[in-house]
């Protein structure tokens, strides 16, 4: 394989890579009701506790949150 035949190829996979881009992604939008302190800890906790609507998830769940706002706005 000479060096002609390695560019090519290398061109042709960056061109394969660009149009998965284009065709996956999204384009995000920050509003006004974005909340740019939210991870990935209080997706789990919300979610642990829309499984079981149990008043220590929830309890569990709120903790979180504030010690996330608190982290995220120091």
């Amino acid at each position: 394989m000479d060096i002609e035949s390695l560019e090519i190829a290398i061109n042709l996979f960056a061109l394969t890579i660009d149009r998965a881009w284009e065709k996956n992604s999204k384009i995000v939008t920050i509003s006004r009701h974005s909340k740019g302190w939210w991870d990935t800890n209080c997706s789990r906790d919300l979610e642990k506790y829309r499984s079981t609507r149990s008043l220590v998830d929830w309890k569990q769940f709120k903790k979180t949150v504030k010690s996330t706002k608190c982290t995220f706005f120091d």
